[in-house]
C-alpha cells in the first residue's frame, strides 16, 4: 500500500470497480487532504486502523466529491 503526500498525483486503481468513481476514474488527481481518523474526516472508517483517506481534486482544480483510501488509488 502507498502512503501519498499532499500534492501527489494519483489515479483510481485499475483494480477498483466502484461505478461511483467512473466520472473521475481515468483522470489524474491531486491529493489535497489526508485523514487517518474520524476527528480528521467524519466519513473515515475506523475499521481501517489508520489507513489514509485522501481528499482529491482534478488538474483543473475541481474537488472530487468523495474521498478515497490508499487501496483505491495508484501513483501516477
Amino acid at each position: 500500500m502507498e502512503n501519498y503526500k499532499l500534492g501527489d498525483r494519483v489515479k483510481v486503481s485499475s483494480d477498483n470497480d466502484n461505478d461511483y468513481y467512473d466520472s473521475f476514474r481515468n483522470k489524474i488527481l491531486i491529493v489535497t487532504g489526508i485523514s487517518r481518523n474520524t476527528e480528521d474526516h467524519q466519513g473515515y472508517d475506523e475499521g481501517l486502523n489508520g489507513e489514509a483517506l485522501y481528499d482529491l481534486k482534478d488538474l483543473k482544480g475541481n474537488n472530487i466529491n468523495c474521498s478515497l483510501y490508499d487501496y483505491e488509488l495508484t501513483k501516477v
